[in-house]
């Protein structure tokens, strides 16, 4: 009986020391989207042939949604802007799907030697504090975030923005084959 009681003991006291937290570890604290939630996520869809490649970046404000796309990999080469309004509704959606994906945690697993996948970031404003859990994509842990982060980004703008992104991302190719 001692031995179950010292098990159950050690147990829960192993369970509360998992629980503590930091207190200079940024971690979302609730599950209310604060009023000034915005940010930035940035994605690049991996090692492929120059035509095939293409980055973005999403820029959130409390009204805004900015989309902005780069073909190939020349930093200096074209890119097309589009942007769409958003309301209180789409951001707390948005909100809630990256706290739930991990973008308001502290950062995942270093490098892991991930190569050629797609990668991305993502730095948030919410409540004040800055959240940026680093590089996405050098690990399985922050592939699945990257993964997560850029759907919700894809479900925040219309389908006709990512669409036209797209059209142009091919035309694009098509008159760049190299």
């Amino acid at each position: 009986m001692r031995r179950h009681l010292a098990a159950v003991l050690a147990a829960t006291l192993l369970l509360a020391g998992c629980a503590r937290t930091d207190p200079g570890t940024p971690t979302a604290d609730s599950a209310a989207m604060p009023d000034d939630f915005g940010g930035t996520i940035e994605y690049a869809n991996g090692s492929v042939a120059p035509p095939y490649h293409y980055e973005w970046v999403l820029r959130i404000t409390e009204d805004t949604a900015e989309l902005t796309w780069r073909p190939g990999y020349d930093k200096g080469g074209p890119s097309w802007r589009e942007s769409a309004p958003i309301g209180r509704e789409q951001r707390e959606r948005l909100y809630e799907r990256l706290r739930e994906a991990g973008a308001l945690d502290p950062s995942p697993a270093e490098d892991e030697g991930m190569v050629g996948g797609s990668t991305g970031s993502v730095e948030l404003v919410a409540g004040g504090r800055t959240y940026d859990p680093g590089t996405l994509g050098l690990s399985r842990e922050s592939q699945d975030i990257l993964d997560e982060v850029s759907a919700a980004a894809e479900d925040l703008l219309p389908g006709d923005v990512w669409s036209s992104m797209r059209d142009k991302q091919e035309a694009w190719g098509e008159e760049n084959p190299d």
